[in-house]
């Protein structure tokens, strides 16, 4: 995507040096999708990781990761409307879901690995 900004002068190759300057909507919206791609679900591939490693997941645990991989695939594709006409209400709504499911699955992986039998 970014090659096709360039390549049409929309912006200079330069400006992604520090990433400075005017860029336009969906270029913008573009990398704030990558980016986002390494903050919340980097807590979720960690959990998945520890479950498996623990051996310490069931059916639940399996119905609340495909909850959470769900509602995060709705808000990025909400995402990736235009920013500055979008109502962020949805969105907004879509991600704390999806962060209630991540929130459960952590709990419920404490519980399981540190309750006393």
């Amino acid at each position: 995507m970014a090659t096709v900004y360039t390549l049409n002068k929309d912006v200079k190759l330069g400006q992604f040096r520090i990433y400075e300057g005017e860029f336009p909507d969906r270029l913008r919206s573009a990398r704030q999708q990558f980016q986002n791609m390494f903050e919340i679900p980097m807590l979720f591939y960690l959990l998945c990781l520890l479950n498996i490693f623990f051996k310490n997941y069931n059916q639940f645990d399996i119905v609340l990761v495909w909850c959470f991989v769900i509602f995060r695939v709705i808000h990025f594709f909400i995402r990736l409307q235009n920013q500055k006409t979008i109502n962020v209400i949805p969105r907004t709504l879509v991600f704390i879901i999806s962060l209630i499911f991540l929130t459960i699955g952590w709990f419920n992986f404490i519980i399981n690995t540190f309750a006393i039998n």
